[in-house]
């Protein structure tokens, strides 16, 4: 179901904002996108089944995937009923923790999609409502800043903290 859901959300947020079709454009990485989630949903995050699509995709581990990922939950998001959303959520940081371990790639992209979707997840998971969820994002979006390769060192251990 939620698969469904996010090929028709993808395709719809596509059409909205005007963006082509080829393959190294954002239908690409919505494509990518869609397909892990799903990988990350249905395996309950293991490295075992996510790993070999991002080493299949490692061309759309960057910036570009990133930017993707943060539009299509900034506008998915709010629209949804409260569970839905948690549960989006909870996939967005499971795929997330792997991306940052994930071995292959460039690091600092993978890096940068992390912070996204972490940064993503605090704005669900928050302090008042989920505050053991809020907490372990906050201590992996730490991390992800103290490991951050982009940026001035000294402003990303800022954030870190």
């Amino acid at each position: 179901m939620l698969f469904k859901w996010l090929r028709n959300f993808a395709a719809q947020l596509a059409e909205a904002i005007g963006i082509s079709s080829t393959p190294t454009t954002s239908e690409g990485y919505f494509n990518f996108l869609r397909e892990v989630l799903k990988a990350t949903s249905d395996s309950d995050g293991n490295p075992e089944v996510v790993y070999p699509l991002l080493r299949a995709n490692e061309d759309k581990l960057n910036l570009g995937f990133a930017e993707v990922l943060e539009n299509w939950a900034r506008a998915t998001l709010p629209q949804e009923e409260s569970a839905t959303a948690q549960g989006i959520t909870g996939i967005i940081v499971n795929f997330s923790n792997l991306i940052k371990q994930f071995p292959h790639g460039n690091r600092a992209d993978n890096l940068e999609i992390a912070i996204v979707g972490y940064e993503i997840a605090v704005t669900v998971f928050t302090k008042e409502a989920f505050p053991v969820d809020w907490a372990m994002t906050q201590y992996n979006l730490g991390i992800a800043y103290s490991d951050r390769i982009k940026g001035e060192k000294a402003d990303n251990r800022e954030t870190a903290i």
